[in-house]
């Protein structure tokens, strides 16, 4: 028969279980509450909202579109290019200080005025030269204050001139075509780096799905074990009044019970980190209410091993991009070497140009003095020039030397990540293949334990309700089954 002691202590154990059942009601409330309705995301759904708006994909479409943006820009530098500038006016007006042979120098006020205009037409070349058609033509004047006469002196301008301008730089590197290859490089390396950040964003939001499954199923294997523990506690309870079991199976049930309680509070806080970092990583808001949906149906695959390393090899994207690196590293070395190279420039230009001024055509008006300067220029020789010239680099110490090293080592450097690159995702295909044929054949057998330990556990409830085994076995049989239960979920998750 229980004492005045126990039940005094069973009294205080009852009310601690409808505090603690209190609590957890309160809390399920207050989520439901706050969450509004839940939708529930299947995998595809997680991974194309994950691609939409997830924070990875929306960096690496941004640095696609810099690179193609940035290759567009590199291929404009072989088209034509036409640009205009202008002084509307340039004017000044100001004091100087004139030096004249034997004499004290003297104080004159020279003012100048300009209104000008230049049109610029380039077209580069694919050999890294360019030809260039300028025309310029400007009206100013220009005035000088004469002391010794007292009065101003000033005359109007204008000149107008067309001119044809070739440079060609020799023996050195393309910078148009280099410039060029890297912009196409890096763009194809945006690309590369898209392809795998999707695939980045597939493995990490089916790790966090299935991570967030596991906490979902481990909450209701927490709430199946607080029932059970409940009723098998109520249950010890009342053979303990009818004095079939001692106290301390019945303390050992109050024990279990506020375990499996505790158990279930700790549950309900692990899925809410798991649920609000899978939120995070989807791009989902933390107010947004979802839970996860998963069939645990499964086909079984088999994998050549030799196949799948050769897929690998061809098509992983980390190899173009370490093959693209060592490109670009490539092409470091031949810009770092040409700092310092042997090179020439070839260069001429032809132009033809026209002047007019008031002091000889007696007029100040801009018409009439632009229609002189064009009848000017077809009176007037015209100017021409070539120059051909070499640059002779012959001594700097080394730094242009140790540079080029530099740029080599990182060659080489690049050269080496790549071979090691290629053995990590063999190493990588390998590792993953073995563990996909493990968990393959410990699924079958941990869903065969699982039923075994569930028919187990229920025999052993019987036989306690029958008097047949102490709490501590039924204990032992309830933990079996609730660690088969654990085990086959990581295993089908894995």
């Amino acid at each position: 028969m229980p004492t005045r002691a126990h039940q005094e202590k069973s009294m205080h154990v009852k009310n601690n279980k409808v505090i603690l059942k209190i609590s957890i009601v309160a809390v399920l409330c207050a989520s439901a509450l706050f969450a509004g309705e839940i939708k529930y995301l299947q995998l595809g759904d997680a991974i194309s909202i994950a691609l939409e708006k997830s924070y990875e994909m929306k960096v690496a479409r941004l640095d696609r579109l810099a690179a193609e943006k940035n290759l567009i820009s590199a291929k404009s530098n072989f088209k034509l290019r036409v640009d205009a500038n202008f002084n509307l006016p340039s004017a000044s007006e100001n004091v100087q200080e004139t030096y004249r042979e034997g004499l004290l120098p003297v104080y004159e006020t020279r003012g100048d005025y300009r209104y000008q205009g230049n049109l610029n037409i380039t077209q580069p070349l694919p050999t890294n030269g360019r030809i260039r058609l300028q025309g310029q033509s400007y009206y100013g004047g220009v005035s000088f204050w004469d002391n010794a006469a007292n009065r101003s002196v000033s005359r109007n301008d204008v000149l107008t001139s067309l001119s044809l301008q070739f440079n060609q730089p020799l023996f050195t590197l393309n910078d148009i075509k280099t410039n060029l290859k890297q912009a196409d490089l890096r763009y194809e390396g945006a690309v590369k780096n898209y392809t795998r950040e999707e695939l980045n964003i597939v493995y990490k939001v089916t790790s966090a799905f299935y991570a967030f499954y596991r906490a979902t199923r481990e909450l209701e294997i927490a709430g199946d074990n607080v029932t059970q523990q409940e009723e098998m506690a109520t249950l010890a309870q009342k053979k303990y009044n009818a004095g079939l079991i001692p106290e301390v199976e019945a303390l050992q049930l109050e024990v279990d019970y506020a375990e499996s309680q505790n158990a279930l509070v700790a549950a309900q806080a692990a899925l809410a980190r798991i649920s609000d970092s899978f939120k995070q990583l989807i791009g989902l808001t933390f107010a947004d209410s979802i839970g996860v949906l998963t069939s645990f149906e499964y086909k079984k695959i088999n994998v050549d091993l030799a196949q799948a390393v050769d897929f690998a090899l061809k098509n992983r994207a980390e190899i173009r991009s370490n093959e693209i690196d060592i490109e670009l590293a490539s092409l470091r070395v031949k810009e770092v070497d040409a700092f310092r190279d042997f090179n020439g420039t070839l260069s001429a230009f032809y132009d033809i140009t026209g002047v007019a001024n008031s002091d000889i055509w007696n007029s100040t008006a801009p018409r009439d003095l632009w229609q002189r300067s064009l009848d000017d220029m077809q009176k007037r020789p015209n100017n021409r020039g070539v120059v051909f010239s070499l640059n002779v680099p012959l001594w700097d110490f080394g730094g242009n030397k140790a540079a080029v090293q530099s740029a080599e080592a990182n060659l080489r450097s690049s050269e080496l990540a790549l071979t090691e690159m290629k053995k990590t995702i063999e190493r990588e295909v390998r590792d993953v293949t073995g563990r996909l044929y493990e968990a393959q054949s410990q699924l079958d057998v941990l869903k065969k334990r699982e039923g075994l330990a569930k028919k187990a556990f229920d025999i052993s409830v019987e036989r306690f309700n029958n008097g047949d085994i102490t709490s501590q076995e039924l204990a032992l049989d309830r933990d079996r089954y609730i660690g088969a239960q654990i085990a086959y979920l990581d295993s089908y998750i894995n």
